[in-house]
């Protein structure tokens, strides 16, 4: 290590100090590695219980590299597994008031969104932290859907917000 010691002599005292001051080459950071989309794979895999020696053999690093991204990232760790746990309870809460009976589209829909959409209490939805209706959650599942070449989802009085979403 690179050290400097130097003595100073405070006003209104009899002694000197040694003070001892430890240089740093650089920032003191070395290399991440992974790319943050990767290690926020990964973190998004760990919590939802991957263990550290698949996750080492998934993304090439050791099994103690992994323990220490987990040590390092804890606190995205812990909202993370908030989150999934607080996505569980509202399809289970959902199911139990026999909003089991989505129509078909709107699972599909849901399903193409993925974690861009909510469930809110007394039958709202949000779409990308919004409020929304269902044909503005359809029409979005669409845009991606057909940006990815898959067939759009029938739905009443998407079609206009389609062809305004287009222009």
């Amino acid at each position: 290590m690179n050290m400097k010691a130097y003595t100073i002599h405070p006003p209104g005292q009899a002694h000197r100090v040694t003070v001892v001051v430890r240089r740093s080459g650089g920032s003191g950071k070395g290399k991440a590695l992974l790319a943050p989309a990767t290690r926020d794979r990964l973190l998004a895999e760990a919590a939802e219980g991957e263990s550290d020696a698949d996750l080492a053999a998934d993304y090439g690093l050791t099994e103690a590299q992994v323990r220490r991204l987990r040590h390092n990232h804890r606190v995205k760790l812990q909202a993370l597994r908030r989150d999934i746990a607080a996505r569980a309870a509202a399809e289970d809460e959902a199911e139990a008031q026999g909003a089991g009976e989505v129509p078909e589209p709107l699972k599909l829909a849901f399903r193409t969104l993925d974690g861009r959409t909510a469930i809110l209490r007394r039958g709202a939805f949000l779409l990308d932290g919004r409020p929304a209706d269902l044909r503005r959650i359809v029409a979005a599942a669409n845009l991606v859907r057909a940006a990815t070449g898959e067939a759009l989802i029938r739905y009443p009085g998407v079609a206009p917000l389609i062809e305004r979403a287009c222009r």
